[in-house]
């Protein structure tokens, strides 16, 4: 019997088809109707030549579909990771393969059993710890119920700073667990330092031999699935920043305060510049002046010495100045320093790790070099500097809000050393360096990981001490601007409430107005003994389980390795008392709330 609708041979397109024009024509306006039809119109007037080209692509688009996919996963921290993992992913596609690619933290892990070609680019941040998008990935490859990999090939790329004792660690677990699963390397762990340009080239071009000569794909087109980076229509990068200007530079905190805290303002009416609340801000900054004919008299070089830098000829001063870290000592700098000095204090330092732990911490590269000054040449000097690197800050408006302008929030560095003030390179330019209209470069550093929940009727609690209060005011300002029904509760913890109490009156008229549901403040230091703000979410756990029970979002911003820890202790308490679950569990519940996007953190 043949039930073939006598209307299939009438009208050129299936039933289905009809439907899903009807679905679209919706949402369609008159405007972007007018730029359809010349768009099918142009397609209908293809020549034959160009219909056989593009049946011939199709072909190959199926081809590539029905074979193997190299699959790269991005586990970044600072955006250099993900960088290079959408460098990689556009190179591999160049050259006719089919790669995958995708955060660590959209990756279904469960699945990494199915893999056959997977590619990890993983930094590492705080004491050898994973990148925060990678962490379910890494508890879950690392625990008991990871799977066999014995037909997995992978390569990690493993980026670091060596002026960290554990340099390169996530990268190196992750290697070391892949192979102990059965993991076959398809190239050796290469561990980079921050100056990483010319690694990269090498292992991308040996990766693509390699590749070549197992013959995973033979594909002539671009086809990839679409990954997690395609949003961001940012024509500036790290490496080609946009100049904006200061508008405001104001102390937000008392002048009796520990602590200088400043809120930047600054203008990108005439930029391109598009961002999300929860992004960050790159900034590249200058030495200051002083600091760099300090340490050119001490060394007894000379201020108009010119010098090579990757085969470009540069006047020392200068490349002082905009490309090279002064502010922060490092082991691997006091080792360099004693060995072209041949000093023989710093070589019985360089002996004992504590000593030379504790030295690196008190003696900024200023006082070393004061302290043992030695006449060298300005190109043995700058061979053992590590290269000036941006600074990232957690953006604090909402687009929304601001329209022509990006706000930060700037916890200036002071050190009193020798009764010398040290300030830090970034928070330093920018407090005491910058004035109103001056230019400073910067550029977006998207995070797709601390994002406000696409619900504005889900509600939020948001914890954070000190500077980790910035992207929390950026989530309020949108939360404003789109209605946002849902409830809104923030921790918030310094050391005192005169002093510290950032953004202050708008904290206190956004409770006014009913938007902020809820603030519950630690003050560290106005009280003999000592309240930080993982003790008030332990005075607050039953409503904190029934706001998660309401499907609350979760989000923690500040240091890694002090509040943020603490804090997640503490949920996991919450979390153990009030669902009646072991420590065990808890965990496991606090992590599933993790793969869910429900909880999220932005550490440093």
């Amino acid at each position: 019997m043949n039930n073939k609708n006598p209307f299939d041979s009438m009208f050129p397109l299936s039933l289905e088809q009809i439907d899903l024009l009807k679905k679209f024509e919706k949402n369609c306006s008159n405007i972007q109707f007018a730029w359809l039809s010349g768009y099918f119109w142009h397609l209908s007037n293809q020549d034959y030549s160009n219909f056989k080209k593009n049946k011939n692509i199709l072909s190959s688009e199926q081809k590539k579909i029905d074979s193997p996919t190299i699959t790269i996963i991005s586990a970044s921290q600072t955006g250099n990771a993900r960088s290079l993992a959408e460098r990689l992913n556009k190179y591999l596609n160049d050259n006719n393969k089919q790669s995958y690619l995708i955060s660590a933290s959209d990756y279904n892990f469960k699945k990494i059993k199915d893999e056959k070609f997977l590619i990890l680019i993983i930094s590492t941040q705080g004491e050898g710890e994973p990148p925060e998008e990678a962490l379910s990935l890494y508890k879950f490859i690392m625990s008991k119920r990871a799977p066999k990999l014995n037909d997995l090939k992978y390569s990690v790329f493993s980026l670091g700073d060596s002026s960290y004792d554990l340099f390169c660690q996530a990268g190196k677990d992750f290697d070391k667990r892949f192979n102990e699963l059965g993991g076959k390397k398809l190239l050796n762990r290469l561990d980079v330092d921050i100056e990483y340009e010319d690694d990269y080239i090498k292992w991308s071009k040996e990766l693509l031999v390699l590749i070549n000569k197992i013959d995973i794909s033979c594909s002539t087109s671009n086809f990839s699935k679409k990954d997690f980076f395609s949003d961001n229509i940012n024509i500036y990068t790290k490496y080609n920043p946009a100049t904006a200007t200061i508008l405001t530079n104001q102390k937000i905190t008392g002048r009796n305060s520990i602590k200088d805290v400043r809120h930047i303002e600054l203008n990108i009416s005439d930029l391109n510049l598009k961002y999300t609340p929860g992004d960050a801000l790159g900034v590249w900054y200058q030495n200051s002046e002083d600091l760099v004919k300090k340490i050119l008299k001490l060394l007894s070089i000379n201020t108009s010495d010119i010098i090579k830098i990757k085969n470009k000829n540069i006047n020392i001063s200068d490349a002082l100045k905009n490309h090279f870290e002064l502010t922060n000592n490092t082991k691997n700098l006091v080792k360099k320093y004693a060995d072209i000095t041949k000093n023989k204090f710093l070589k019985e330092i360089i002996l004992n790790d504590e000593e030379l732990s504790n030295y690196v911490k008190n003696t900024p590269l200023v006082n070393m070099i004061s302290d043992y000054p030695k006449k060298i040449s300005s190109q043995a000097f700058i061979d053992i500097l590590r290269p000036l690197t941006p600074r990232l800050y957690s953006i604090s408006s909402s687009q929304s809000e601001t329209n022509d302008e990006v706000h930060i929030t700037v916890g200036v560095v002071k050190k009193i050393i020798s009764n010398c003030l040290h300030l830090g390179g970034a928070s330093g330019y920018l407090s005491e360096l910058l004035n109103i209209d001056d230019p400073v470069k910067i550029f977006i550093e998207k995070n797709n990981n601390f994002r406000l929940p696409k619900n504005t009727k889900t509600p939020i609690i948001m914890i954070g001490s000190g500077t980790g209060i910035a992207p929390y005011r950026s989530f309020m300002q949108q939360r404003d601007n789109d209605g946002a029904t849902g409830k809104n509760w923030i921790f918030f913890g310094n050391p005192n409430f005169t002093e510290d109490f950032l953004y202050q009156i708008e904290w206190q008229n956004y409770l006014k107005n009913g938007l902020l549901t809820k603030m519950t403040l630690a003050w560290s230091r106005d009280q003999e003994k000592k309240i930080y703000i993982q003790d008030k979410i332990r005075e607050n756990g039953q409503e904190i389980w029934d706001w998660i029970e309401e499907n609350a979002h979760i989000y923690i911003c500040g240091n890694a390795s002090k509040m943020a820890k603490d804090v997640e202790e503490a949920l996991l308490c919450i979390i153990s008392k009030n669902g009646n679950m072991s420590i065990e569990n808890s965990n496991e519940f606090l992590n599933n709330l993790r793969l869910n996007k429900r909880y999220q953190r932005d550490v440093y």
